[in-house]
């Protein structure tokens, strides 16, 4: 990454230009952005908005970064046009070597630097192609933010977090904003674990101007209501609140929503943003013990490093740092697990420099591979020096049946049609799980010569 720095300064000598100068009017301008929707500078203002602009290029990797913090996404939200219609956030564009392919995350510029990834996806606020706003504005470096206040003050800003440009506006803008208050806005939410028992958890973000003190939210399993949970505490603006849900058994294939029915004693302000998914996903067996691993890298190969470690916390493999001939490719390795063992395995993603793997063309992250058959993957754009990942895929020791022989216990033929026989010289119990560890057949009190019908399965492997 710092390679990448000095190298765009050298190639366009963004360094020796001037700076415009803080505290100049905002020079005028009229773009259309991508969407085909037109902006007018003097129009905003007059209107006593102010407004942020994020002068960036597509290539350009600390641009990357600090559009993945979110804080203009925060900041619209809440005071631009999805929130108090305060504020006007402008993403530009500015390089006029850049391609408009690159903004979707495709191609590359005229000297050869590939786009950081997809900055159209799921950015609500503008983003405008116009190389003219980077020349009028005298940027000297990309990224360039700049705060305009409603009587024209110009004042380049630097990457600022959201809590940071509201102080900012309210300080120097003569204004203050008012937002809007019992704001909660849900995020997404992953539960994985080796076991199918454990306690769901929802990250609720408070966008409202008013402290977040109190909040009702109800669990959801397939639409109805499972549990409810009470908090209580103190949640600026801008900050997290963590719920954790009691621990339950939970089912791979249910749908759960966390939702937000009360905030401050009143309902939110966005419903629609006040409910989250919480994606399920259990580890699946490992059959062998010499599995494979793909790491799917991104511009920076160099930086990529990642480990497997056990249930007891010890590393059993590991790999990266890559070469940068590996830049944006594929690389395979093999490695070995112990077989016929209880363990729980997790997978740490690591990159040196701290922005993750998502820099680049297509998907960036990990599978691990059992024979071919895919039973753990992660892909993702989130800046990280290192990303956990518990529960990523397991094995397990062969079902024990005490001490007995085959000529006291068996259940037989295997491979069947579905139908087994069971043999046995005591009262059984048995019990039929998938390779993900869900029971999908339970049998008490089964005598000798019964029989199983397991026809209703779906055809694959199952131990019992």
């Amino acid at each position: 990454m710092k390679k990448l720095l000095l190298f765009a300064a050298l190639a366009f000598g963004l360094s020796t230009q001037a700076q415009l100068a803080p505290g100049s009017q905002a020079p005028d301008f009229t773009v259309t952005d991508l969407n085909g929707n037109t902006h007018t500078l003097s129009e905003y203002l007059a209107q006593g908005k102010s407004v942020i602009l994020d002068i960036s290029a597509a290539w350009c990797g600390p641009c990357w970064a600090y559009h993945n913090t979110h804080a203009l996404e925060d900041v619209y939200e809440t005071y631009g046009m999805d929130g108090s219609e305060e504020v006007v956030v402008l993403f530009v564009e500015g390089d006029g070597g850049t391609a408009v392919e690159m903004l979707y995350g495709t191609g590359v510029d005229g000297i050869g630097r590939p786009s950081q990834g997809n900055w159209v996806a799921n950015t609500p606020y503008p983003i405008v192609d116009s190389p003219l706003i980077a020349d009028l504005y005298e940027i000297a470096y990309f990224p360039t933010v700049y705060r305009i206040c409603p009587d024209g003050t110009t004042t380049e800003i630097g990457s600022q977090g959201a809590a940071a440009i509201k102080n900012g506006i309210n300080s120097n803008c003569g204004i203050t904003l008012q937002g809007q208050q019992n704001f909660p806005r849900s995020s997404a939410t992953e539960f994985r674990s080796c076991t199918d028992n454990g306690a769901l958890q929802t990250k609720i973000r408070n966008m409202g101007s008013n402290p977040m003190t109190s909040l009702t939210v109800v669990l959801k399993e397939n639409g109805n209501v499972i549990e409810t949970k009470n908090w209580t505490g103190t949640t600026n603006q801008f900050s997290t609140a963590n719920i954790n849900f009691s621990s339950m058994t939970v089912n791979s294939e249910s749908s759960y929503v966390a939702e937000v029915t009360s905030i401050n004693g009143v309902s939110p302000l966005f419903q629609d943003q006040a409910m989250a998914n919480i994606d399920v996903n259990l580890a699946q067996v490992a059959q062998n013990n010499d599995l494979t691993v793909k790491i799917y890298t991104d511009l920076y190969a160099l930086e990529i490093k990642w480990r497997i470690k056990n249930s007891a916390g010890t590393v059993v493999a590991s790999g990266g740092p890559y070469t940068e001939d590996e830049n944006n490719s594929t690389i395979t390795e093999t490695f070995s697990i112990p077989a016929n063992v209880d363990q729980c395995y997790r997978f740490e993603m690591q990159d040196t420099y701290g922005d993750g793997w998502g820099l680049g063309e297509g998907q960036h992250g990990v599978q691990v591979l059992d024979n071919g058959v895919v039973i753990f993957e992660k892909f993702t754009n989130e800046s990280f020096d290192v990303l956990p990942i518990l529960g990523a895929f397991k094995t397990m020791a062969p079902l024990s049946v005490g001490e007995l022989d085959n000529n006291s216990f068996a259940i037989y033929p295997n491979p069947s049609n579905g139908i087994f026989n069971v043999r046995t010289t005591s009262v059984a119990a048995i019990t039929v799980s998938d390779l993900t560890g869900k029971t999908v057949y339970q049998g008490a009190d089964i005598n000798d010569g019964a029989t199983l019908n397991l026809t209703s399965l779906q055809t694959g492997m199952y131990i019992a």
